[in-house]
This record gives C-alpha cells, sequence and structure tokens, in this order.
C-alpha cells in the first residue's frame, strides 16, 4: 500500500466522520423543531376548544375558528396561525372575565390549566430548539466543515424568536444533504460507468491489433520459399561452400 494510497483512505475516513457530525447536529435541530410544532399544535387545539366553550356566552363572532397546522412539516403554517391562536385566547379570557359563569366552568379551568404547561413547556423546548440551533450553526461555521457544509447542503439553522409585536416566529430548518448526497454519488456512478467502458472498449482493441499482428506473423511465414530439399536457400549454399573447400585441399 502506497504512501498516497493511505492518505487517500484517511481523508475520505475523516470526511465520512465530518460528515456524520453534520448530519447529527442537524437532526437534533430537527427533532426540537418538530417537538416544538407538536407543542404548538396542541395549543392551537387548546385554544378551539375555549372558542367552541365560550362562543355561546356572547361575542362569538370574535371567536373566529381558525386553521390548526398538522405535522412538523407545517411549521411556517403554524407560525402564521400562532397569533391567531393568542387572539382566540386573549378573546375567551376577556369574556371570561365578564361572565362569571363560563369562569367557573369546570372544563373552562382545566383547559386554562393545560394552557399554561402547555405555554411552559413551548418556553422549555424553544431553549432547546436554540441550544441545538447554536451548537449545529458553530460546528457548521468553525474550520473545516466552513469550506463544505453549504455545497453538501448543511443550511443555516434559523433561532426561534419573538418579533416586535411579541408574536412568536417559529423557525422553518431544512437540509438538503441527502439530495445533493443522491446527485453526488449517481454522478460518481454515471463517471465510473463510463470509465469501464472505455477500458472495456480499448482492451477490446488491443486484443484486435495483437490477433492482427499474430495473423500477419503467420502469413509471412507461409509466403518465405524453401528449398527442394526442404532446407533453406542460405544453409544450401554453405553446405555447397564447404564441399568445394574440402575438394580443392
Amino acid at each position: 500500500m502506497t504512501f498516497f494510497t493511505i492518505i487517500l483512505i484517511a481523508l475520505a475516513v475523516w470526511l465520512f466522520l465530518s460528515y456524520n457530525k453534520l448530519r447529527g447536529l442537524a437532526e437534533s435541530v430537527k427533532r426540537a423543531q418538530a417537538n416544538i410544532a407538536a407543542t404548538v399544535k396542541k395549543r392551537h387545539d387548546i385554544a378551539q376548544r375555549l372558542a367552541d366553550i365560550a362562543a355561546s356566552y356572547g361575542d362569538h363572532e370574535k371567536l373566529t375558528h381558525f386553521t390548526v397546522a398538522e405535522g412538523e412539516a407545517n411549521v411556517a403554517e403554524a407560525s402564521a396561525a400562532s397569533s391567531d391562536a393568542a387572539r382566540v385566547i386573549g378573546n375567551v379570557q376577556m369574556l371570561a372575565n365578564r361572565f362569571p359563569d363560563l369562569k367557573a366552568n369546570t372544563t373552562y379551568q382545566q383547559l386554562m390549566h393545560q394552557l399554561d404547561e402547555i405555554e411552559s413547556a413551548i418556553l422549555t423546548r424553544r431553549e432547546a430548539y436554540n441550544a441545538a440551533a447554536e451548537a449545529y450553526n458553530a460546528t457548521r461555521g468553525s474550520l473545516p466543515h466552513l469550506f463544505y457544509a453549504a455545497q453538501l447542503g448543511f443550511s443555516e439553522a434559523p433561532y426561534f424568536n419573538v418579533d416586535e409585536m411579541g408574536e412568536e416566529q417559529l423557525a422553518t430548518f431544512r437540509t438538503d444533504d441527502g439530495q445533493v448526497l443522491r446527485d453526488t454519488m449517481g454522478r460518481m456512478a454515471s463517471m465510473a460507468n463510463t470509465q469501464a467502458q472505455n477500458a472495456a472498449q480499448r482492451l477490446r482493441s488491443a486484443q484486435t491489433a495483437r490477433q492482427e499482428a499474430q495473423a500477419q506473423g503467420a502469413s509471412a511465414a507461409v509466403d518465405t520459399p524453401a528449398s527442394p530439399t526442404g532446407e533453406w536457400p542460405s544453409a544450401t549454399f554453405q553446405a555447397s561452400s564447404d564441399t568445394a573447400q574440402n575438394s580443392s585441399s
């Protein structure tokens, strides 16, 4: 094994480990993002149930139903609906202050208690997401990952924050490393197939040339004239010269 081969193997192992490290950090960010989206969906469901309970007490036109985003794949939709959920919850709370019966409703109290727990869970999971995003971005932006992270489809992870209006901005994070890797492997396979075909063509050409050379050699051997006695002319001439010398002596 040559020194150059050892260097190539070491480089391949290093790239493999570096890619897996970025991949693992990216998956941590996506998992934290999915946890936030799932918790926000629960808050949407509770807001919808609160609106249903409070609709019979008055001002039901302010408790408009809204679409609840489904799953972590709809983080953008969940972010858009988050402000609607906050508005509905605020309207229900103001309505409960006007109607003591609503505030004393057992289901209302249970839902409000669940809502408090969900708000705490969102805060905790938001901090966990930002910590995961920070760890991923720090590794992505450090050397030597900085040189190839973007080319492999590892985009920068946004942070979960609150805008100037106090509305939550759910972060949407995706990576294209899987597609980039598949495209790269496809190109490498295509190049390897092309090289194999070219090598096979060169081998066939070399075999054809060798066969032609052998055929030409055999044809030249057959076309060379021989003496009637079966000896080559040069050999016959040498034998005659020897005989003549013996007679002279």
